[in-house]
């Protein structure tokens, strides 16, 4: 499991670098849910497509939940079911979205300790803003949509003559 979460905390980075760009785009729109949408909300509304576990295109509350529990046991070093503030870090490290929100986020009694249900438990932000009918699921016409950032093929590198010499 290790290496997925690094897998999706690397994903999300660069989710965040190719679509941040369009987010910008998007909160400036009318009627867009990410114009009045605070820093916070708009990371967890960009992150939300890394939690589609099941690849099925739609990403629901039950997902977030899995894939929080499955960082948070990475995180919990000592296997106690609770985070400090020494543990959180790893977590971080797994997902950008924790680094940017921080611990006391989802520290809800801010006692410097994080309990599984204290991070399942606080309602998403991204299912708040993005999802419409209210369904706890993000379809993919009510996830910030991924802007592709095609970068330029490098130069070709200089061709030799059929005879192998510089001419």
């Amino acid at each position: 499991m290790r290496g997925t979460s690094a897998r999706h905390g690397c994903a999300v980075g660069l989710i965040a670098l190719s679509i941040g760009a369009g987010v910008s785009g998007c909160a400036g729109s009318s009627g867009s849910p990410l114009a009045s949408a605070t820093p916070i909300e708009r990371e967890f509304a960009i992150a939300a497509v890394t939690w589609d576990l099941n690849k099925d295109g739609d990403v629901t509350c039950d997902e977030w939940k899995q894939y929080v529990t499955g960082l948070f046991r990475e995180a919990d070093a000592n296997r106690d079911g609770v985070l400090t503030r020494e543990e959180y870090p790893r977590l971080a490290r797994s997902d950008r979205l924790f680094e940017t929100v921080g611990m006391s986020y989802f520290d809800a009694n801010a006692d410097g300790r994080l309990s599984l249900a204290e991070m399942t438990d606080k309602p998403n932000p991204a299912f708040a803003l993005l999802d419409k009918n209210g369904d706890c699921v993000l379809s993919a016409d009510e996830r910030v949509q991924p802007h592709i950032v095609r970068e330029q093929a490098p130069a070709a590198p200089p061709t030799l003559p059929p005879t192998g010499r510089r001419q």
